[in-house]
């Protein structure tokens, strides 16, 4: 319901109410300054995370977070500001953007900023991760953006998010856009500051993940499956089952899929040369509803259109077929080559 998201807005001029405002936000907050200051803080609060807008200006400005219990993102809008947190230093100006992980002590420092602070719990960063009944142990190897393309991708869908979705009532109320917005949002968040969850980085753990994986897959080669159900099946989340793809073969799991489901299409060409199988036949047999689309991808995994192999198979006899295929001859057909997938 649009009820549920809670608007609160503070003003504050002394340290003391501004520590207050910021600690209905962040827990464990304080507030100082050398001087006169002004503090305006709204919030809006969303089950799956909070969003503050403050604008403050005074004199050397300083607000500390403590053990920071939500991973939490600040934007600049306006004015420029310093940001500590471990053995990190960065010089924010607008559009500016740097992470505060879990359990993190973080200080910043102004004059005069306007800035946007995304701060979301564990839950459901552990449910995007695919591991809701575990404590999430994130390693956040970085305070700034992995890049500036990433960055540029994170103030896109947090403009979505406060303007789009949080500042209209009408779409606000649709459960479904609201969630997967949010959860757009962690996901590129997850992928701008390259985090992991702490057990999925043991090298040990990758063989036994990779094996079940692999499982999962030859189970569903003529059959659609996700890159979620893979995860779920060995045991790890949608990132962690990508890692260990890249560490140990150098593909994704979606580029390893393919390439197991081309292998037994092509023994399937090889075993059924001879009783009238079609490429067509194979191709939907494996996945794939588009035979052009097919061709490309087997084309280039074995050098030779599936049109060639069965050709070739026919004419040379069942043996040859196993042999090393050679390349297209001038000779053959043409195969459309549609956009690859």
């Amino acid at each position: 319901m649009v009820d549920s998201l809670l608007r609160l807005q503070h003003t504050a001029t002394d340290p003391v109410a501004a520590t207050a405002a910021l600690r209905a936000v962040l827990g464990s907050a304080e507030v100082d300054t050398g001087g006169a200051m002004t503090w305006e803080q709204v919030t809006l609060v969303d089950d799956g995370i909070s969003v503050v807008s403050l604008r403050a200006s005074g004199e050397h400005l300083r607000a500390t977070v403590r053990r920071s219990p939500e991973l939490v993102v600040l934007l600049v809008r306006d004015g420029s500001l310093t940001f500590r947190t471990g053995e990190h230093r960065l010089a924010l100006e607008p559009n500016g953007l740097a992470l505060l992980p879990i359990g993190a002590t973080g200080v910043l420092e102004w004059d005069r900023a306007q800035l946007d602070l995304f701060s979301f719990p564990p839950a459901p960063l552990a449910r995007l991760l695919g591991v809701p009944r575990t404590a999430v142990r994130l390693h956040a190897p970085r305070p700034d953006p992995r890049s500036a393309a990433s960055a540029e991708y994170f103030r896109l869908v947090a403009q979505l998010l406060t303007s789009g979705v949080f500042g209209v009532p009408e779409i606000y109320a649709r459960d479904l856009v609201r969630v997967h917005t949010i959860d757009a949002l962690m996901a590129v968040t997850v992928d701008a500051f390259e985090l992991t969850n702490r057990s999925e980085d043991r090298s040990d753990r990758d063989v036994a993940v990779l094996s079940r994986a692999i499982a999962e897959l030859r189970e569903h080669l003529g059959e659609p499956i996700s890159i979620p159900e893979i995860a779920h099946a060995a045991g790890v989340s949608v990132r962690g089952l990508q890692m260990v793809f890249q560490r140990q073969l150098g593909v994704s799991p979606l580029l390893h899929l393919r390439r197991l489901r081309l292998e037994a299409a092509r023994d399937a060409l090889i075993r059924e040369a001879e009783t009238g199988t079609t490429v067509a036949d194979v191709a939907r047999r494996f996945g794939y509803s588009n035979s052009g689309r097919f061709s490309t991808h087997y084309r280039d995994e074995f050098g030779e259109s599936p049109a060639a192999s069965l050709s070739r198979i026919r004419s040379t006899g069942l043996d040859a077929g196993r042999e090393s295929a050679p390349a297209d001859g001038p000779g053959e057909a043409e195969v459309v080559r549609p956009a690859a997938r």
